[in-house]
């Protein structure tokens, strides 16, 4: 009654009323005091009370969105992408997915605009994967995993992805192009028993793919495993005459 104007007695009613269990009343008088401080130019301020909302409230939307936007606006770029991120995973536990996604699309293309670190990106990046490998949208996931694979070059999980989605799309052609690229960057860092490794997993995966014993046939070959190659070869040599090729 005597100082209406002075905010910090408004944070303590809605602690009190937090302490009460009334949340929806202790969140509507945080936002209402987060508001006045940022139409006062007080964004940090604003920001330090919405933060009380967002732990307390992780599934208020509108606090997050909120908060999110000071942060864009005041420069805080780390803290921006994760508070995204926190975004993100709560749409996700909502199962949300759709809205998931727009949010991590949101967040890449706020790191791009701001050249953050490349394994922020990345990491944003799989977020999105993952989202579009339990939606069953390959084409999607093919398109995150190939953005992937341009920042960083020898991420396993990308380059093995990219075969097998273009696999599943029916692709074997850009199938066995990314795995040809992929295992040139493993043999010239003498990375031998990876290429190895990478390519019995897509065999044992695709064991009717021609191209992928033809593959694992050189590899042996190049190891010295020679009887290894040649069985390799007559089972490339047996599906290609079983296709009619």
């Amino acid at each position: 009654q005597f100082a209406p104007t002075y905010l910090p007695l408004h944070i303590t009613i809605g602690d009190l009323l937090r302490q009460e269990g009334r949340v929806p009343e202790a969140v509507l008088k945080y936002t209402i005091v987060a508001e006045s401080y940022s139409s006062r130019g007080e964004a940090h301020r604003a920001i330090s009370v919405l933060r009380k909302v967002s732990e307390f409230s992780p599934l208020d939307m509108e606090a997050r969105n909120r908060l999110i936007t000071l942060m864009m606006e005041r420069g805080d770029t780390e803290e921006t992408i994760h508070e995204f991120i926190r975004l993100a995973e709560a749409y996700y536990s909502l199962a949300d997915l759709a809205t998931a996604r727009l949010t991590y699309t949101r967040a890449l293309r706020y790191a791009q605009q701001i050249n953050v670190e490349r394994s922020v990106k990345v990491n944003i990046l799989r977020r999105m994967a993952d989202i579009d490998m339990q939606s069953l949208d390959w084409r999607n996931a093919l398109r995150v995993f190939e953005q992937i694979r341009t920042l960083q070059p020898d991420d396993e999980k990308a380059r093995s992805m990219l075969v097998e989605l273009n696999f599943r799309l029916n692709q074997p052609a850009q199938a066995l192009s990314e795995l040809d690229n992929y295992l040139s960057h493993l043999l010239t860092s003498a990375q031998h028993e990876k290429a190895l490794e990478v390519t019995t997993q897509l065999v044992d995966e695709n064991p009717n793919q021609p191209g992928l014993h033809r593959r694992m046939a050189e590899i042996y070959r190049q190891h010295g495993r020679t009887g290894e190659a040649i069985d390799q070869l007559d089972i490339t040599g047996d599906l290609y005459i079983q296709s009619g090729n």
